[in-house]
């Protein structure tokens, strides 16, 4: 092993390491990469910035475009909305039909973003039927999963696997060369889905009482404001109860009427009685040093839901302009005229020091605000509300033309008559200039984060080429398992894509695991489509965890999950699905 290849190995540990702890956003750590490698003196300038100009970063980049457009048009809101009150039949019936929608549009569109747009159909209809959060939503997700499997478009790291493949050569795959592997691994996630899978599914009631649910009524109480309080007459801003003492003002009752949302800009004034949230012991202590008195029995009396006053529960999307930042940070107060009363995190409620709370996506915010400022919160790109399902604000009347143009793109890419990447870039300025999406919403709303993580995990590729990493790696491999035989081979690839997959990112690990897969293919004289379809198929087998693939972690509080619900139902799907691909891989890419 030369130095440069243990200084690629060090950084691909590294990188792990930082996806794993989630300290840093992953396209943070991403875009560390070829900065790191071009210091080192592994790539040159030319090879450290090549990821994003990338054919695989571009066809990603303008897949999600097109999924953008069908998203504003409102065309797929409109076939959540029909599926949501057909007459499907009975609740195992209406499931089923919604999962067999679910998964043939993950097939052609971002399936993160299918999830984000049916997640709310699913929890209307889970409640409709009676039936808790928990039964519904896990079969969203797996769905959507395996769905993007279908076709070379139907998720991101199907396209970076293929683009990586064209840049060494290999370029016969076609838009539907996966789809009979796909479909049949489809009808079998579908079937252990509604049998074994349907029985080992948790039946955990959620609570329909949003400040049950959060447990933040015994946080909250009424305090008076005395007229000998040092607060009088100064700004709820300027006395820092906030950072002092780690309480929240919601709002104040001032001459028999109540008034609700940010109060930083108002003045304490003698005889107000400020509804409170925070610790008991936070609450007693603000108390105590700023004059104010407090109920007898220290119990809680606000009423949240009075006037125009009221509580929602909102999902943060990979695309909001808030992930990664805390509520500190960007002023939500001020920006949304609403208060966030706690935050769920992977399963986990956050009520005291909420300003200091970097959101994720897949968090969930228990906000409280003014009707019309709630309203307007809904409508705010990256942020979808659990409540209800409603069209989008100022619906386009495009949705058949959006429609068209996707199916137009298959069927150019389908066809062979255009690679994948032109016949996207063709359908991403029609919709443009037919005004399906503009500019401003792509430059707004779309997942970049999807782009600049593959912009800056690609030139890690380049390193393992470059440097022999990936040869060396690769004959290893090969002289472990290539005695074991084909089946051994493709079996291995895809355990450790599916296993690196669950802890690190599924388009790094498709960066990682490709260059090593063509070049043991090479060394065992194996057909390399047979590695790189295990790759693909590997890199969509996270069914263990809820932090490995973006669907799963957008429906992990919504549906009320613990962390172990994953491995209980996902672990012997992901079982089925791995004797699926090695014994079926070989047979349709024999060597």
């Amino acid at each position: 092993m030369t130095l440069e290849i243990a200084i690629v190995f060090a950084v691909i540990l590294g990188a792990l390491a930082l996806f794993i702890t989630e300290r840093f956003p992953v396209d943070q750590v991403a875009l560390t990469i070829p900065v790191v490698l071009l210091l080192a003196g592994i790539l040159d300038p030319a090879e450290a910035i090549a990821g994003f100009s990338n054919e695989a970063t571009i066809t990603v980049a303008a897949m999600l475009v097109l999924s953008l457009g069908l998203m504003k048009t409102g065309a797929i809101a409109a076939i959540g909305r029909w599926a949501r009150t057909a007459p499907l039949g009975g609740t195992e019936m209406r499931l089923i039909v919604l999962c067999l929608v679910v998964a043939p549009i993950s097939a052609f569109l971002n399936n993160t973003a299918v999830v984000v747009v049916f997640l709310p159909v699913f929890l209307a209809v889970a409640q409709q039927t009676g039936e808790p959060p928990s039964r519904f939503l896990m079969p969203l997700s797996f769905s959507a999963i395996l769905g993007g499997t279908v076709t070379l478009i139907g998720t991101s790291t199907n396209l970076v696997v293929n683009g990586l493949a064209r840049d060494r050569g290999f370029d016969d795959l076609q838009l539907f060369s996966i789809a009979p592997l796909g479909l049949i691994y489809l009808a079998i996630g579908l079937l252990y889905l509604f049998t074994i899978g349907r029985a080992l599914m948790p039946r955990r009631a959620g609570q329909t009482d949003l400040t049950g649910k959060y447990d933040v009524r015994e946080f909250m109480t009424e305090l008076q404001v005395r007229a000998d309080s040092p607060a009088a007459g100064k700004t709820f801003a300027e006395v820092r109860w906030g950072e002092m003492y780690g309480v929240s003002i919601l709002g104040l009752r001032r001459s028999s009427r109540s008034l609700w949302g940010p109060v930083a800009n108002r003045r304490v004034t003698p005889g107000d009685l400020l509804y409170a949230q925070g610790h008991s012991k936070n609450l007693l202590k603000l108390a105590e040093k700023e004059k104010l008195d407090t109920p007898v029995d220290h119990q809680t009396t606000v009423d949240l839901a009075s006037g125009d006053a009221r509580l929602a529960e909102i999902l943060v999307a990979p695309t909001c302009p808030l992930v990664g930042r805390t509520l500190k940070e960007s002023r939500f107060q001020q920006r949304y005229d609403t208060t966030v009363l706690a935050i769920q995190h992977h399963g986990r409620t956050e009520r005291e020091r909420l300003a200091e709370v970097r959101l994720e996506p897949g968090d969930l915010l228990l906000v409280h605000g003014g009707a019309p400022a709630l309203d307007a919160l809904a409508d705010e790109p990256g942020f979808v509300p659990l409540g209800e399902v409603k069209a989008p604000s100022g619906p386009r009347p495009r949705a058949l033309i959006a429609i068209g143009i996707l199916i137009a793109v298959v069927a150019v890419a389908g066809s062979g008559l255009l690679p994948i990447l032109p016949a996207a870039m063709a359908g991403v300025i029609l919709m443009i200039f037919i005004r399906c999406v503009s500019l401003e919403e792509i430059y707004e709303e779309m997942d970049w984060m999807v782009v600049f993580l593959l912009a800056g995990a690609i030139p890690l590729g380049i390193a393992m080429d470059k440097t022999g990493a990936a040869a060396w790696l690769g004959h290893h491999l090969a002289s472990v398992f290539g005695p074991l035989g084909p089946r051994a081979v493709v079996g291995a690839f895809y355990l450790m894509t599916s296993v690196l997959t669950s802890i690190m990112s599924n388009n790094a690990t498709a960066v990682v695991m490709t260059p090593i897969a063509l070049l043991t293919a090479d060394d065992l004289g194996m057909n390399p489509y047979a590695l790189l379809v295990a790759i693909m198929f590997g890199a969509s087998a996270d069914f263990m965890t809820p932090i490995g693939y973006q669907t799963n972690t957008l429906i992990y509080g919504p549906g009320g999950y613990r962390f172990a619900d994953y491995p209980k139902v996902g672990g012997p799907l992901n079982l089925i699905l791995l004797i699926t691909a090695t014994i079926l891989i070989p047979i349709f890419w024999p060597s």
